[in-house]
């Protein structure tokens, strides 16, 4: 359970594409008075294919460690090819992720 985003002077932080993201790898997901719930069927998040319908640096960074986690193997397809990716990539991969083909188009 965690809050929703808000109060930022940015602007507002939209969470769709993270919430999608993790309901392809099998999360369920409430949104009740400010809040995010989300649980997981057996325990755990399952390896799935997902195409960002835009691309974004935030929820490809969560996809990716939420994946690592999964069970079973997940394409992430329109991802964010940014440095940070490729370094988030490197850091999940030395503590035991089987990640490929970050920060390539």
């Amino acid at each position: 359970k965690v809050s929703l985003p808000g109060g930022c002077a940015i602007g507002t932080r939209p969470v769709d594409l993270f919430l999608e993201g993790l309901q392809a790898l099998g999360a369920d997901i409430d949104v009740d008075t400010g809040y995010v719930i989300a649980k997981t069927r057996n325990g755990r998040l399952v390896g799935n294919r997902y195409i960002f319908p835009k691309v974004s640096v935030g929820a490809t960074h969560v996809l990716m460690m939420a994946a690592s986690l999964a069970k079973g193997e997940t394409v992430l397809e329109n991802a964010a090819c940014e440095p940070e990716i490729v370094n988030l990539a490197e850091c999940l991969n030395a503590m035991g992720a089987r990640i490929s083909g970050a920060g390539t188009p």
